[in-house]
């Protein structure tokens, strides 16, 4: 058990890797990754998994940083800061740093706001390091020091571009150029991706609180491009596809970008890398190590059954085989997310 934990452990640490890059590449994020597949990337949802796992790549952190000095204005906080509240996704104090980094030169006001509300680390509490895989060199950069993380200087190389709106991974930021930087942006492209919802269906998927997408399924409703369907007491929102194909500008378009539960996917993808970076993980028995599974498993599982991603299994196998099962379904998830 300990070397098929092992090996899933590399396997998984590559294939975020990967799946990172190929997102940030098609924001506009330097780098010579593989195409993002047909379906849109949740930008908030992404950089906050992106305070954990692109550590691991300093080359990957830093380009993200050069894209935010571009675009940071392009993501909306609010929404950043529900879908960490909810998802418990990302590391506050490496988002309180970014932000820090961001507003030093008197750019991008807004973001002083997210690193004002995260406390930052006693001054008594040692610095570390923020690239695990790299030696501490020098004394560091003071702005993340100040967060409790030592690295060099970044240095932006200004090679990053504005996100393309002609692929469908970049959808959402043409919406929010259409619709502004609001609700507006994340539910149309909700209700593009699939027939109908509900108000509660719809905010839990767009991170938004209930009454704010009721309320704003109502004014849309009344321009008369989104459908209202009472069933029973229950009522249900829509749109005519066909009004909206103008939005279809990149070859081949056949369809509406597919919604993913980026969020919940990587609030998994986080716990299963925690998990598997426990020390005492590998000396475990293969029944607690079925249980620590299940447990980063269970938040997941019912967005992710709904989005067809998660087959629930017929039987619960236990113990040694307990583990291979889930491993084995997790490989499954990543192959879906073509990264494996």
């Amino acid at each position: 058990m300990e070397t098929s934990l092992t090996s899933f452990k590399t396997q998984l640490r590559e294939a975020l890797l990967a799946l990172l890059w190929r997102q940030w590449s098609a924001l506009g994020v330097s780098g010579h990754a593989r195409p993002a597949a047909p379906w849109l990337i949740d930008p908030e949802a992404l950089l906050l998994i992106s305070t954990v796992i692109a550590r691991h790549d300093a080359r990957l952190f830093d380009e993200i940083l050069d894209w935010l000095q571009l675009n940071a204005d392009s993501l909306n906080l609010q929404r950043l800061a529900r879908l960490q509240k909810d998802h418990a996704l990302g590391d506050a104090t490496v988002l309180a740093a970014i932000a820090a980094q961001l507003t030093r030169e008197k750019a991008h006001p807004k973001w002083r706001t997210l690193a004002a509300r995260t406390p930052a680390p006693a001054s008594t509490t040692p610095p570390r390091p923020l690239f695990p895989h790299l030696p501490a060199i020098g004394h560091g950069d003071a702005t993340w020091l100040a967060w409790g993380w030592q690295r060099p200087p970044a240095e932006q190389r200004g090679l990053s571009q504005v996100p393309s709106p002609d692929q469908p991974a970049t959808f959402l930021f043409k919406l929010r150029a259409l619709f502004g930087l609001q609700t507006r942006a994340e539910v149309i492209a909700w209700l593009l991706a699939h027939e109908t919802g509900h108000p509660a269906e719809i905010a839990r998927a767009t991170a938004y609180f209930r009454g704010s997408i009721q309320g704003l399924l109502n004014e849309l409703a009344a321009s008369g491009h989104i459908t209202a369907l009472r069933a029973g007491r229950e009522k249900r929102f829509g749109l005519r596809h066909a009004e909206w194909r103008f939005l279809l500008t990149w070859p081949d378009a056949g369809t509406f970008p597919r919604w993913l539960p980026w969020a919940a996917l990587f609030s998994l993808f986080q716990r299963l890398w925690i998990m598997l970076e426990h020390p005492r993980l590998l000396a475990m028995s293969p029944t607690v190590q079925a249980i620590e599974l299940e447990r980063a498993l269970a938040p997941a599982i019912v967005p992710l059954h709904s989005a067809g991603l998660w087959a629930m299994p017929s039987s619960a196998p236990v113990g040694e085989a307990a583990v291979t099962s889930t491993v084995d379904q997790i490989r499954d998830l990543l192959r879906q997310l073509r990264i494996l």
